[in-house]
């Protein structure tokens, strides 16, 4: 891709002690105006309990989420795999293992979180990169655990340092500017005008931090005052 090419160019030709202070740290922690958009992404709840399943549809609905089920049984669960884009699935499904549902979002790559009442029920090692929440967590949790702000690499201070790194966020691009603009063409365009204000703007870049943090502050930027234009 050429514009990973120009960023990794201009990654080399920027002397480190040159970066100045001057990109926003504000997006380094989930905030109050965060913007909490899920418009149009499809969202699968698999949850027996029809009373949490109703207050997790609702809170998520009206971030605009198109909820599919819930579904209180795998069977059920299994008839929507193929359309979520991410997952809240309860472990224990009236005595049945909600693991088959979570294989098959993991092999799509769709992510997923589990929350249920069941501390006694041991995950498959396999799935343990999932987070686990208790349902006494709130649907706040949940959403903070399926749409982390930031990457356990971001976390640490790890700051990637090639356009293979780069290449490897776009995933994860991708789906923030459709979380942000709702329109998939639109999302890449912004995906593309993020890498674009990148390469101008690489001096800018605040000495250790992560270019996942660095390329969601340009394109929340970006969201903010270029998004209409996007969308037409």
């Amino acid at each position: 891709m050429e514009l990973l090419d120009d960023f990794g160019r201009a990654r080399a030709e920027t002397p480190a002690g040159s970066a100045r202070e001057t990109v926003s740290t504000r997006y380094r922690s989930r905030k109050d105006d965060e913007v909490r958009d899920l418009q149009g992404v499809h969202l699968l709840i698999v949850e027996d309990e029809w009373m949490v399943a109703g207050d997790l549809a609702r809170y998520f609905s009206n971030m605009g989420a198109i909820i599919l089920g819930p579904a209180a049984t795998v069977e059920q669960a299994s008839l929507h795999t193929e359309s979520a884009e991410a997952a809240i699935l309860d472990v224990n499904l009236n005595g049945r293992r909600v693991f088959p549902i979570a294989d098959e979002l993991m092999r799509r790559g769709v992510p997923f979180v589990f929350f249920s009442g069941d501390s006694d029920i041991a995950i498959p090692e396999h799935l343990r990169h999932a987070s686990n929440l208790r349902k006494s967590s709130g649907s706040g949790a949940v959403f903070n655990a399926l749409f982390p702000p930031q990457s356990p690499a971001a976390a640490s201070g790890f700051v990637p340092s090639s356009p293979d790194d780069v290449f490897s966020l776009l995933p994860k691009l991708r789906l923030a500017a459709r979380l942000l603009l709702g329109d998939v063409e639109a999302s890449d365009r912004l995906v593309e005008r993020t890498l674009e204000r990148a390469i101008r703007d690489i001096d800018q870049r605040r000495i250790g931090q992560s270019t996942e943090d660095w390329l969601n502050a340009i394109m929340r930027d970006l969201a903010k005052s270029s998004g209409a234009r996007l969308l037409n």
